[in-house]
């Protein structure tokens, strides 16, 4: 049992902040919430910890994420046929997640055992991490988006081979069924069929399944077959929306990777090709969509939540702080940027009764943070400590422009 006590503290509802307040911790959840003097005096003797010029937040999370992803490494042949030393890189892609605040993510394609070996870490005590759900491989048609990554992926054309498909992944572990349905084109490359064959078979064994929707095609296919979210989605227009929402359908959009990819095409594609000029075209006409669309969906009602989608092997893999601050620039507040990133994750994964908000009886899943996020987004990049079910498992002392500490009691 401890307490913790800082300035503010953002509950995670896109609305509510309490003031000069500070929780007590007990058995890894939050027992309660009041002011510090009320609380050392019921609880004398306990431990606690006083923040300065800090913010204490919900843990972070980040839906969209590929922990054992091998694009475009130029190691990628060799690693694809070693589950060990993809395990490990993984590990490290999780202690880098915690280390920005992510207390909960969801693994959206895997090489096939990445999800299970990453448990069985956890079970034995071997790692500690984020909280993690997987969809394990990706199912894609033959030769469609990301077949060359065989290792990833399941290839399959029909709506019997399709919920086969279904059956396989959840038999190696799947909490999540992720569909990889379009990439560059204007069409769907799955039929309406084989994608309604999908998701009634994930439904009907209590499973909940993503697609990757790039196009206004495959969004419509998507709304139509009744997927539980949608990932990326850029070209998500106010009638489809309307349309996801009456389906009780959310909205991942990973908003900054696509600008990220547009600069790091930039830098690859040196000389400019034809097929460069038309990838980065396809790229800038997904940031002109989010521009378009992201803030009129938002204030219409659907629910979004936030991934990362880090693919490039130069790149920080979960720079969540990015997507906060991307969604800012699009037209979010602060509080309700901070709101897609942490209780409209956990709604997204049901955890929402468990954790993503700073409430009496909600595991303590916690960020501190030098300074005010509620008026400069950027502080969330100060992480001071991270704490998932009550356990510091992230300190730093690295608060960059920010003066602030904590005192022992």
């Amino acid at each position: 049992m401890y307490i913790l006590a800082t300035d503010r503290i953002v509950v995670g509802d896109g609305k509510e902040i309490y003031l000069n307040q500070a929780l007590l911790i007990n058995e890894g959840k939050i027992e309660e919430i009041d002011v510090l003097e009320k609380l050392t005096n019921q609880f004398a003797g306990v431990p606690v910890k006083i923040f300065n010029d800090c913010t204490i937040l919900p843990g972070f999370i980040d839906v969209h994420v590929h922990l054992g992803s091998l694009y475009q490494r130029p190691d990628a042949n060799e690693m694809s046929n070693n589950l060990g030393h993809i395990t490990l890189m993984a590990y490290k892609h999780l202690q880098d997640a915690l280390s920005v605040g992510i207390t909960s993510l969801r693994g959206v394609g895997e090489p096939k055992g990445l999800g299970e070996a990453i448990r069985a870490g956890y079970h034995k005590g071997y790692i500690n991490g984020p909280r993690y759900y997987t969809c394990e491989r990706s199912i894609t048609i033959t030769g469609g988006h990301g077949s060359t990554g065989a290792i990833t992926k399941v290839e399959i054309d029909g709506p019997w081979q399709a919920r086969q498909a279904v059956r396989q992944n959840i038999k190696e572990g799947a909490d999540w069924i992720k569909v990889m349905n379009s990439h560059r084109s204007h069409h769907s490359e799955f039929t309406l069929e084989e994608l309604k064959a999908i998701t009634d078979e994930c439904h009907r064994l209590g499973k909940k399944c993503c697609i990757h929707a790039g196009t206004e095609q495959s969004i419509e296919y998507a709304i139509e077959a009744g997927f539980d979210t949608l990932e990326h989605a850029a070209f998500l227009t106010e009638e489809l929306a309307n349309r996801a929402i009456s389906k009780n359908i959310k909205w991942v959009p990973t908003a900054f990777v696509y600008q990220n990819a547009i600069d790091q095409m930039k830098k690859v594609y040196r000389h400019s090709t034809p097929e460069s000029r038309k990838d980065i075209e396809f790229l800038e006409q997904t940031v002109e969509g989010y521009h378009k669309n992201l803030l009129r969906n938002y204030k219409n009602g659907i629910l979004i939540a936030t991934g990362t989608d880090i693919c490039f092997p130069n790149m920080f893999i979960t720079p969540i702080q990015d997507e906060i601050e991307t969604l800012c620039r699009f037209g979010l507040s602060n509080l309700q940027a901070i709101e897609c990133a942490t209780g409209n994750g956990a709604k997204l994964l049901d955890a929402d009764k468990s954790f993503g908000f700073i409430k009496k009886g909600m595991e303590a899943d916690i960020i501190v943070v030098f300074g005010d996020p509620t008026t400069d987004i950027s502080s969330l990049r100060n992480i001071k400590e991270v704490y998932k079910s009550g356990k510091l498992l992230h300190s730093s002392n690295n608060h960059a422009n920010h003066s602030g500490g904590y005192k022992l009691c």
